[in-house]
Formats: structure tokens, sequence, C-alpha cells
């Protein structure tokens, strides 16, 4: 039987942290949906990062235009980037829904029967 792409082992990863209690044998599809959880997480953590310098530049400012005007354009920015990242997660969510496959959870895309086991 052929093995499909998100069957494909990757193979073992041990880790030496003290959550992780031995090997695991790692799955594509699994690793996609990891990477895609991991951007976001890093998204909303830049937000949070930028907002928070933006922040301490505009009470750090003194009263001074330029750099006041500089800090608001920063946390301008960050709230942006923190929309783009939420609508684009919603968009990929109702695009999936209306085409019929969950975009957010590879494994379902590359294995949508189950047959495989893929799914969990």
């Amino acid at each position: 039987m052929k093995e499909l792409l998100a069957q494909v082992t990757l193979g073992t990863i041990e880790g030496t942290g003290r959550f992780q209690t031995g090997a695991v044998q790692t799955k594509l599809g699994d690793f996609i949906s990891t990477i895609i959880n991991v951007v976001t997480v890093m998204a909303g953590l830049a937000f949070l990062l930028y907002f928070v310098i933006g922040g301490l530049k505009w009470i750090t400012s003194s009263g001074e235009k330029a750099r006041a005007e500089e800090a608001k354009t920063e946390l301008t920015q960050a709230a942006i980037g923190l929309i783009v990242v939420a609508v684009s997660y919603f968009i990929a969510g109702i695009i999936g829904g209306v085409v019929g496959i969950d975009i957010l959870n590879p494994s379902k895309l590359l294995d949508p029967t189950g047959y495989f086991g893929i799914n969990k």
C-alpha cells in the first residue's frame, strides 16, 4: 500500500526537557499543524513586544511631538499586524468551510477519510 505524504515519518525526536518523557514519532501532517500554531503564537508575541515597546516610547517621549508620533505609529503598526494575522486565520477557516476542507488541520487535508489513521 502506498504511503500518503502525511504519513511520512520524519524520524524519532528525543528531547531533554522535563516534559518529554521519551522518543516521539513525528508525522509530516502533525509537523505542519505545529508550524502553523507556532507561527500564530509568535505573531501574537511579536505584537505584544512591539506594543510594549511603543508604549514605553510614548511614555518616555517627554512631550516631544516627533517622538510621540513615532510611538503612536509603532503602536498602530503593531495593532494592524495582529489584526492581519487574526483576519487571515479567520479567512482561512471560512474558505476551508466553504470549500469543505480543513485548511488549518493539514492531517485532515491529506487524509480526509481517516482510512490511513492519520487523523486523531
